[in-house]
C-alpha cells in the first residue's frame, strides 16, 4: 500500500470576507439592501397617496386602510426582491402562501380577543370600564365591524411583516433568535411611541406582547398566528369594546363605552394595553404559549441559501 493513499484529501477552505460569510451575504449587508429598498418604496408609495391620505383624520377607516396597504406594499415588494436574490422561498420570511388564513391565524385570533376580554373583565370588575349601551344601530354594526376588520388585518399584515418577516428572519441568521426578538421588540415599542397619549406602562407591554409575537414565530414557524392576534386584539379593543388602542379612538365603535379611575387600572389615555391587568395577561399568555407549543420551527444559524434550496426540492 503506498503511503500516499493514508494522506488525507486536501479540503479546499472556504474564503470569507466583509461581504460574504458562512451564509453567503453577510447579515448587515441583507438588511441594509432590504431597508434601503423599503425605505425608497415607502417613501414612494406615500408620496404618491399623500393627497389622498390627507383628506381622512385620526380614526376614519378609509384612512388606515390605505395606509397600510401601502405600508404593506412598502414591506412586501422588498421581501420578494431579496426572496429572488437570497434564492429562498418567499415564504420562510413569514407568510407561506399555502397557509394563508388557516388554522394558526383562526387560533391567534382567537388568543388575541379572548387575552383581551380577560383583560376587560378584569376592567369591569374594579370599576374602570363601563361598557355603556349600543352606540350603532343593526346596519352600522355589520358595517363598522367589517371595514374595521379588514382595516385592522391589514395593520397585522403590516407591522408584522416589518417587525417580524425578512428581518427577523435575517437577524436570527446573523445573531440568533432571542437577540433578534429583543432588539426588534424594543424597536417595535419605539415605534408606538409617538403614538397619541402613550405612557411607559404601555410601552412596556408593547415590549411583552411584541417578545410573545415572535415567539409564535420561531414555534409555529410563520407570521400568520401574529397576524390573526395583531387583527383580532385591535378590532376588539378599537371597534368591540370601544376604548383607545394606543391612544386613539377610532370613528364607528360598537358601544358608549367609558374608561376611568386608576391609569394604572384602566390605562389612562392609552388604553387597556396600557393597563397592570394587560402586562399581567401578555406575560401569562406568553408562558402559556411556550408550554402548549414546545417544539421551535424558526431557521437554526447554520441554514444558508444552498440548503433552503435543497430542502425546498426534496419537498417538492
Amino acid at each position: 500500500m503506498s503511503s500516499l493513499e493514508n494522506v488525507p484529501p486536501v479540503v479546499p477552505q472556504t474564503k470569507y470576507s466583509i461581504f460574504r460569510g458562512p451564509n453567503g451575504i453577510r447579515t448587515g449587508w441583507r438588511l441594509a439592501a432590504f431597508l434601503l429598498m423599503t425605505g425608497g418604496t415607502l417613501w414612494l408609495g406615500f408620496f404618491l397617496t399623500g393627497p389622498f391620505l390627507r383628506r381622512f383624520g385620526t380614526g376614519d377607516a378609509t384612512g388606515l386602510i390605505l395606509s397600510e396597504l401601502v405600508l404593506f406594499a412598502g414591506v412586501l415588494i422588498p421581501t420578494v426582491i431579496m426572496s429572488g436574490l437570497e434564492r429562498r422561498p418567499f415564504g420562510v420570511y413569514g407568510l407561506p402562501p399555502g397557509s394563508a388564513f388557516g388554522k394558526n391565524f383562526w387560533k391567534g385570533a382567537l388568543w388575541g380577543f379572548v387575552n383581551l376580554t380577560l383583560v376587560m373583565l378584569c376592567m369591569i370588575v374594579v370599576g374602570v370600564y363601563s361598557p355603556g349601551g349600543l352606540d350603532l344601530s343593526t346596519p352600522q354594526i355589520i358595517k363598522y365591524g367589517l371595514v374595521w376588520a379588514v382595516g385592522f388585518l391589514l395593520v397585522g399584515f403590516a407591522e408584522e411583516f416589518l417587525f417580524r418577516g425578512y428581518v427577523l428572519y435575517t437577524l436570527t441568521l446573523g445573531i440568533g433568535f432571542w437577540p433578534a426578538a429583543i432588539a426588534l421588540s424594543i424597536l417595535f415599542a419605539a415605534a408606538h411611541g409617538r403614538n397619541p397619549g402613550e405612557t411607559w406602562m404601555g410601552l412596556l407591554g408593547i415590549v411583552v406582547i411584541a417578545i410573545f409575537l415572535c415567539v409564535t414565530v420561531q414555534r409555529t414557524g410563520s407570521l400568520w398566528f401574529a397576524v390573526g392576534i395583531h387583527m383580532a386584539y385591535d378590532w376588539g379593543e378599537s371597534f368591540f369594546y370601544s376604548v383607545p388602542d394606543s391612544g386613539t379612538y377610532i370613528n364607528g365603535h360598537l358601544l358608549h363605552a367609558r374608561l376611568g379611575g386608576s391609569k394604572w387600572l384602566s390605562g389612562g389615555s392609552v388604553g387597556p394595553e396600557g393597563s397592570i391587568f394587560a402586562f399581567i395577561a401578555d406575560i401569562t399568555m406568553l408562558l402559556l404559549f411556550v408550554y402548549l407549543y414546545r417544539e421551535k420551527r424558526y431557521p437554526s444559524l447554520a441554514e444558508s441559501p444552498r440548503l433552503t434550496a435543497e430542502r425546498t426540492e426534496l419537498q417538492a
